[in-house]
């Protein structure tokens, strides 16, 4: 009797296993997440708002860098399109702008070393090293630059044709460091730094 309570049990437990392997199995979101697209036409130049987009299933466990998920939803809303959008375009970090960023914009390459890992869309701040006798310094050349693509090199940076020669300029002339800003960044509040006291002061401060 007891062999066949015992039988019996492990029948069951081996009927519940198949059963969740079947229900993992056939669950078609598994190895997928939500990834912003356009939900209509969105022609270039025209602000993104919460109708005009909406959230659908890409294939695979952890979305492509380049896209926006569920937690940029706030940050997308007013953001322009940088070309026109079809519906049902998935929607990547490049294809929006701010609204105030300019239309003529043109693209840069600047030399950069030892770059932090960066993907498109992202946003920079651009730190230029000056040295003297009183020894380095460190200040901030530009602040919440978009990056198009990056080199083992440097940065291809979008910025406003009327500003594209300064940054021209800088990149030949200047030794500029890049400080990548997490997505949802806020604007840049970088200072500049010439002393070890300085640099520990400010490491130091809540």
């Amino acid at each position: 009797m007891v062999k066949r309570w015992i039988a019996a049990g492990l029948a069951l437990a081996a009927s519940a296993a198949v059963s969740v392997s079947v229900m993992v199995a056939g669950d078609p979101n598994r190895g997928s997440v939500e990834v912003l697209a356009a939900a209509r036409d969105i022609p270039v130049g025209t602000a993104v708002d919460l109708d005009s987009i909406a959230f659908v299933r890409f294939g695979a466990a952890a979305p492509l860098p380049s896209l926006f998920t569920r937690r940029d939803e706030g940050a997308v809303a007013g953001l322009r399109a940088t070309h026109d959008l079809a519906p049902g375009q998935l929607i990547q970090r490049t294809d929006v702008a701010p609204a105030d960023a300019s239309p003529d914009r043109r693209l840069v390459f600047i030399p950069v070393k030892d770059t932090p890992p960066v993907v498109p869309g992202a946003r920079v701040d651009l730190m230029v090293i000056t040295g003297g006798a009183g020894g380095p310094a460190v200040q901030p050349f530009a602040l919440g630059v978009e990056v198009r693509d990056s080199t083992s090199s440097g940065l291809v940076v979008v910025v406003p044709a009327n500003k594209a020669a300064a940054f021209v300029y800088a990149g030949s002339a200047m030794q500029l460091t890049a400080v990548i800003a997490e997505p949802g960044f806020t604007q840049g509040l970088e200072v500049p730094v010439s002393s070890d006291r300085e640099a520990i002061d400010i490491a130091a401060a809540p």
